[in-house]
């Protein structure tokens, strides 16, 4: 008989979740890796692995194009591939090479989430929270044990695959993400800004 098997016999006390440091996660939501090209990573993500296409596009001011795959069991994992020479992104393939980015937590709260990493002393950087749809910050990899972790608070259901994007389109260009959402480069809003 195993610890499996064994319910809580030998489970030492103290060893709950502290809820007073808690950020009050909601689910892991995805994996962030940095490759040179997407189309080359597609066969992997896509027909090794079974992974269903749910959306992506171009992030213009951040030199970034992403696409998203779920996995089965709701794992998601984001492709982040660079869009120019001056890219983050690129920096940051040059440097560590292609591989893991950033993990992405859903919290109930980014704000009080913001608050209780402080005062446990993890440090986070780059916070957004212009967007009502998709709240951000991040844990430093200096202090999230050489991880980025990107911390979100969103209502929408981002495991929904688009209805209309595909994956040979996102590689071609032709979506953009613009304040939470994707959109055509043929339907782009009024006031769409790179």
């Amino acid at each position: 008989m195993g610890w499996r098997t064994m319910g809580d016999a030998g489970y030492p006390a103290g060893l709950d979740s502290n809820p007073a440091v808690s950020p009050r996660i909601q689910r892991w939501d995805h994996i962030g890796i940095a490759v040179r090209s997407i189309e080359a990573a597609v066969p992997l993500f896509r027909d090794v692995f079974g992974g269903q296409f749910v959306m992506g596009g171009d992030d213009v001011p951040l030199d970034i194009r992403t696409a998203m795959f779920k996995l089965p069991d709701t794992v998601k994992v984001e492709l982040l591939e660079p869009l120019n020479e001056q890219s983050y992104l690129r920096r940051f393939i040059d440097k560590h090479g292609e591989g893991f980015h950033h993990v992405t937590i859903f919290v109930e709260d980014v704000e009080t989430a913001i608050v209780d990493l402080e005062a446990a002393g993890y440090e986070v950087v780059d916070t957004d929270l212009s967007e009502p749809h998709w709240r951000e910050t991040y844990v430093r990899p200096k202090s999230g044990h050489g991880c980025l972790f990107q911390i979100v608070d969103s209502e929408i259901d981002w495991l929904e695959p688009h209805p209309h994007c595909t994956v040979e389109d996102v590689i071609a260009g032709k979506w953009r993400w613009w304040r939470s959402q994707i959109w055509h480069v043929d339907q782009l809003p009024e006031g769409y800004t790179e």
